[in-house]
């Protein structure tokens, strides 16, 4: 049985399954019918979006985010490849982890009603779980489907380590609480590269992802001391809330609906006296109810989104302008002068051009 193909083993043992399949596969191509065949059975699952003899295989999680508590929809296709009928066998989906603690449901071969009866030779069946995230901890989830869990089929191959697949698709799943995130860019106002003396402006932008409302808690709910190679130039605003500055330090208090968000910019000076390659970097600090008790107990640091890095500072580099080069006006001669300059250019070609006749003459 495979869920996948996997390349473990020896090449010689990958070739020999690949030509396993390949023959089953002819198998199912030329019309082999099931009570004729003499082969065993052989479960898959195919991979999103893999083709089937008969359409596209379906391996699905819809939505992919909800709240705790709401329920996820997961499509599974399991398809026999061999010529063989297969009997009764379990489905079971799970979440990150292949254990009883992340079971999220089986379809039992004895008791339920979606059980699978079993899978005629060169036939696929697709089956629909509905998973209840109550309980499940927030944050992103990886879905593992496992087919025939008890090797209760006995099939063509026995190599049962591979009877798993992850689908590719994480789900994400919110408490009912807020569910910060922030990120941080700044904007030279000159446009092209930050010199010393010039003005930049930080933006900053805060989303409650979570399923409950950030409320205006006791003290800020962002912070944010600017660093010493800039100073604020009192140009501060924000979205909703209060914002205000305090010397160096940016504070931001107010509330954040669920699947909201605010943004504060202020605008910095750099300071003359930076060098040129100075990196100045900066970060400010969200501080929220992470279970929405009314007191904020989480922290939450801004992120730069143009790198790859999570929860990473703000930072631009400092140039020098080069030396300006030397502006001048040079006077061209008008219309006039130049008349008078060919003119000129003229009767001295015509004093020399006699002189060199009077020469050769003279010769």
């Amino acid at each position: 049985m495979y869920m996948q193909l996997e390349a473990r083993g020896s090449p010689l043992r990958w070739t020999a399954r690949l030509l396993i399949l390949a023959v089953l596969c002819a198998a199912c191509s030329v019309g082999a019918v099931a009570e004729e065949c003499t082969k065993k059975p052989e479960l898959w699952i195919p991979s999103n979006g893999e083709e089937l003899e008969n359409g596209v295989s379906v391996q699905k999680v819809v939505p992919s985010s909800v709240c705790a508590g709401e329920e996820i929809l997961i499509t599974v296709t399991v398809d026999n490849m061999s010529c063989g009928a297969a009997g009764a066998f379990d489905l079971a989906v799970y979440y990150d982890a292949y254990d009883e603690a992340h079971l999220i449901k089986t379809l039992p071969a004895d008791d339920n009603p979606l059980y699978i009866p079993g899978l005629d030779g060169c036939e696929h069946i697709t089956h629909t779980f509905t998973w209840d995230t109550t309980g499940v901890p927030p944050g992103a989830h990886s879905v593992l489907v496992w087919a025939d869990p008890d090797n209760t089929v006995i099939e063509l191959t026995d190599d049962y380590v591979n009877n798993k697949y992850q689908l590719t698709t994480e789900v994400m799943v919110y408490p009912y609480a807020p569910w910060i995130e922030a990120t941080k860019t700044d904007t030279d106002l000159d446009g092209g590269k930050v010199y010393p003396g010039d003005t930049v402006k930080y933006t900053i932008v805060i989303r409650n992802e979570g399923c409950a409302d950030q409320p205006n808690n006791p003290g800020h709910e962002f912070t944010d001391v600017l660093p010493d190679s800039v100073a604020a130039t009192g140009t501060v605003s924000a979205s909703s809330g209060a914002v205000a500055l305090d010397g160096n330090t940016l504070n931001w208090d107010g509330a954040i609906p669920s699947g909201g968000s605010v943004t504060i910019t202020v605008t910095v000076k750099v300071d003359e006296a930076a060098e040129d390659g100075q990196v100045i970097c900066n970060q400010g600090t969200v501080h929220w109810d992470s279970d929405a008790d009314g007191s904020n107990d989480a922290q939450e640091p801004t992120d730069d989104p143009e790198t790859d890095t999570d929860d990473d500072p703000t930072c631009f580099t400092v140039s020098i302008p080069a030396d300006p080069a030397t502006v001048g006006t040079i006077d061209a001669p008008t219309l006039s002068e130049w008349a008078q300059i060919l003119l000129g250019l003229l009767m001295t070609g015509s004093f020399i051009a006699v002189l060199l006749r009077r020469k050769r003459t003279a010769t």
